[in-house]
């Protein structure tokens, strides 16, 4: 067999506009919502302490796409939902089809460089495997440090990062656990086959801790 024959290429999770690309094409094919791994019924029994079952919780989606989480979180009470998603044509479809949750709020930007967003802001930011999208992108470190700091610098004080991913703890917590990121780390296993959920709690913490410096550069 020739080198490389039979081999499968891998999608381009870790660009934006494999996302847009995909999205468009699933408009087309007719496909309303998706969860790639879980949505709030599997998630609940951790999200809502972390929201202290308040209804007035600010809760914060990363990389929603299609998923319907948020509208899920809304119907049971949560109405104060942003969801952003880099691909535009997702984040017209769920804006459509939310519109009357109407406080569901859908901004179509990159989750590495929110500036729609402001600071210390959400006690609850979500993460449904974007990181691990991330984990595909050609130059990997710096999509996942500058994906990972914007995360930390929109979770308030006090407040929770969660990241549910299908990547193996061992993968995933040396990132989470970087000396630049004052995290008090939990992880719970839950969801589809070897799915685990990362809760880092944010200790105070100044909010000047990254500072952007040029296009892909950062500086303390």
């Amino acid at each position: 067999m020739a080198e490389g024959q039979g081999e499968q290429e891998l999608p381009d999770f870790g660009e934006g506009s494999y996302w847009e690309e995909h999205y468009v094409k699933a408009a087309a094919e007719g496909e309303d919502v998706y969860d790639w791994l879980v949505g709030w019924t599997q998630l609940q029994w951790i999200l809502e302490p972390l929201m202290g079952r308040d209804p007035r919780c600010a809760v914060l989606h990363l990389g929603n796409g299609n998923s319907p989480l948020p509208e899920e979180m809304f119907d049971a009470g949560y109405k104060d939902q942003t969801a952003v998603d880099i691909s535009e044509a997702a984040t017209l479809h769920m804006a459509a089809r939310n519109r009357q949750r109407a406080s569901i709020r859908w901004i179509t930007a990159d989750c590495r460089n929110l500036i729609q967003i402001p600071s210390d802001h959400y006690p609850l930011v979500v993460d449904k495997s974007t990181l691990d999208a991330f984990f595909c992108n050609d130059q990997h470190a710096l999509a996942i440090m500058e994906f990972l700091k914007e995360a930390y610098r929109v979770t308030a004080t006090g407040g929770t990062f969660v990241s549910v991913s299908m990547h193996r703890p061992k993968a995933v917590l040396p990132w989470l656990r970087h000396r630049l990121f004052r995290w008090r780390m939990i992880r719970a296993r839950g969801g589809r086959g070897a799915t685990s959920t990362f809760a880092a709690t944010s200790a105070a913490r100044p909010m000047s801790l990254w500072k952007r410096t040029g296009p892909g550069s950062f500086s303390r």
